[in-house]
Protein backbone atom coordinates (compact mmCIF):
# COMPACT_ATOMS: atom_id res chain seq x y z
CA UNK A 1 0.00 0.00 0.00
CA UNK A 2 3.11 2.05 0.94
CA UNK A 3 4.64 1.58 -2.51
CA UNK A 4 1.03 2.71 -4.36
CA UNK A 5 0.87 5.32 -2.67
CA UNK A 6 4.71 6.85 -3.19
CA UNK A 7 3.95 5.64 -6.93
CA UNK A 8 0.79 7.91 -7.23
CA UNK A 9 2.75 10.69 -5.43
CA UNK A 10 5.52 10.42 -8.03
CA UNK A 11 2.91 10.38 -10.71
CA UNK A 12 1.92 13.51 -9.11
CA UNK A 13 4.98 14.83 -9.36
CA UNK A 14 5.46 14.11 -13.05
CA UNK A 15 8.59 11.89 -12.96
CA UNK A 16 8.29 10.32 -16.01
CA UNK A 17 10.39 6.79 -14.96
CA UNK A 18 7.43 6.27 -12.43
CA UNK A 19 5.34 5.79 -15.74
CA UNK A 20 7.97 3.81 -17.47
CA UNK A 21 7.89 1.71 -14.62
CA UNK A 22 3.89 1.44 -14.04
CA UNK A 23 3.90 0.23 -17.79
CA UNK A 24 6.48 -2.12 -17.20
CA UNK A 25 4.97 -3.76 -14.24
CA UNK A 26 1.38 -4.09 -16.01
CA UNK A 27 1.94 -3.87 -19.64
CA UNK A 28 1.97 -8.09 -19.80
CA UNK A 29 -1.08 -7.90 -17.55
CA UNK A 30 -3.18 -5.72 -19.89
CA UNK A 31 -1.89 -7.29 -22.84
CA UNK A 32 -3.19 -10.19 -21.80
CA UNK A 33 -6.23 -8.86 -20.27
CA UNK A 34 -7.13 -7.32 -23.84
CA UNK A 35 -6.46 -10.42 -25.82
CA UNK A 36 -9.00 -12.07 -23.15
CA UNK A 37 -11.33 -9.64 -23.43
CA UNK A 38 -11.27 -10.02 -27.28
CA UNK A 39 -10.51 -6.92 -28.05
CA UNK A 40 -9.70 -6.43 -31.66
CA UNK A 41 -5.94 -6.79 -31.35
CA UNK A 42 -5.70 -3.77 -34.20
CA UNK A 43 -6.50 -1.47 -31.58
CA UNK A 44 -4.25 -2.72 -28.39
CA UNK A 45 -1.69 -0.13 -28.66
CA UNK A 46 -4.71 2.35 -28.81
CA UNK A 47 -6.31 1.16 -25.71
CA UNK A 48 -2.31 1.34 -23.84
CA UNK A 49 -1.39 4.52 -25.09
CA UNK A 50 -4.74 6.57 -24.61
CA UNK A 51 -4.83 4.52 -20.43
CA UNK A 52 -1.06 5.49 -19.81
CA UNK A 53 -2.12 9.38 -21.27
CA UNK A 54 -4.98 9.33 -18.75
CA UNK A 55 -3.21 8.48 -16.18
CA UNK A 56 -0.25 10.47 -16.82
CA UNK A 57 -2.73 13.22 -17.18
CA UNK A 58 -4.63 12.17 -14.10
CA UNK A 59 -2.57 9.86 -11.78
CA UNK A 60 -5.24 10.49 -8.84
CA UNK A 61 -7.49 8.40 -10.85
CA UNK A 62 -5.55 5.41 -9.60
CA UNK A 63 -6.59 6.19 -6.01
CA UNK A 64 -10.19 4.90 -6.44
CA UNK A 65 -8.89 1.50 -5.64
CA UNK A 66 -7.25 -0.02 -2.91
CA UNK A 67 -4.64 -1.59 -5.30
CA UNK A 68 -2.96 -0.49 -8.12
CA UNK A 69 -3.76 -3.33 -10.29
CA UNK A 70 -7.35 -3.21 -9.71
CA UNK A 71 -7.40 0.58 -10.28
CA UNK A 72 -5.61 0.00 -13.78
CA UNK A 73 -7.47 -2.86 -15.09
CA UNK A 74 -10.74 -1.29 -14.11
CA UNK A 75 -9.66 1.74 -15.65
CA UNK A 76 -8.47 -0.60 -19.18
CA UNK A 77 -12.05 -2.55 -18.81
CA UNK A 78 -13.27 1.10 -18.82
CA UNK A 79 -11.38 2.40 -22.18
CA UNK A 80 -12.58 -1.57 -24.01
CA UNK A 81 -16.62 -1.33 -23.43
CA UNK A 82 -16.37 2.65 -24.14
CA UNK A 83 -14.74 2.47 -27.56
CA UNK A 84 -13.32 -0.45 -28.74
CA UNK A 85 -15.12 -3.10 -31.05
CA UNK A 86 -14.76 -6.75 -30.42
CA UNK A 87 -13.12 -9.51 -32.19
CA UNK A 88 -15.68 -11.77 -33.69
Amino acid sequence: MHNQQRMIQRLVDQDKDSLNELYDTYHRHLSHLLTKTGTDPTNHERIMTQLFQLIWSSPTILMKEKHLSVAITKLCLTLIKGHYPRVS
